[in-house]
């Protein structure tokens, strides 16, 4: 796989950029993860510092060691889920599936072709992360442009110290999030939200906004993604 001629689109991407978390094996080329980073790092940044830094991690050994640390959170955050794992069958459907998902991945982001590290100096900005994750959102919108899935995965920052020292990070520096990438074995599609009514106000909290009221509660979906004959 390499570049594709064009993209979907910006709207496309952002009502379609589902969070997958199942992957191919198939290796990313260097020229789409380049693509990748180059459209991160046109995000804005506070002061203009730039000082977002990202680490490819394709190591095995220390993705494996990502996958150890997954799989102790899992059994942390879900801990009734972990002894039981039939239990989440029981879920309604969109909690069931986003709960396999996790599950899929926290067993085999060993075998995921790229885990990205994204990092900032630590105690720059007044509002942390304030200037890493615009990148990151920015990365995330342009992997679905180019084929690529990916989504935030925290889970081994529980062993965040023992990371940074894997990864060789200098003290100045803080992690600030983990994302999975590849081709997904899932596919990309419009995503359920909230209406904006539900969520948007009009100068004070729960002031209706009319214009959102007169709006279909799927918002504008199809304009950006009709239904694929």
């Amino acid at each position: 796989m390499s570049l594709p001629e064009s993209d979907p689109g910006l709207f496309e991407n952002m009502y379609t950029a589902r969070a997958l978390r199942r992957f191919k094996p198939d290796p990313i080329p260097d020229e789409v993860l380049f693509q990748v980073f180059d459209a991160a790092i046109r995000a804005p940044s506070g002061q203009n510092v730039q000082d977002w830094r990202f680490v490819i991690i394709k190591d095995p050994a220390v993705k494996m060691k990502l996958q150890e640390w997954s799989t102790e959170g899992w059994q942390r955050y879900q801990s009734r889920f972990a002894e039981n794992p039939e239990a989440i069958d029981e879920l309604p459907r969109s909690q069931r599936l986003s709960l396999r998902s996790v599950e899929h991945l926290v067993h085999n982001v060993g075998s995921v072709p790229a885990v990205i590290c994204a990092t900032g100096l630590k105690g720059r900005h007044s509002t942390p992360g304030g200037s890493i994750f615009p990148a990151v959102q920015n990365l995330l919108l342009s992997a679905r442009a180019l084929g690529l899935a990916g989504s935030i995965f925290n889970f081994p920052l529980s062993h965040r110290d023992e990371l940074m020292e894997m990864l060789e990070l200098p003290e100045n520096n803080e992690i600030y999030c983990l994302i999975p990438i590849g081709y997904p074995t899932d596919r990309h599609g419009p995503v359920n939200r909230k209406p904006v009514k539900k969520v948007v106000f009009l100068d004070r909290w729960e002031n209706t906004w009319p214009f959102a009221e007169e709006q279909p509660d799927e918002g504008w979906t199809s304009r950006w993604f009709p239904p694929r004959q």
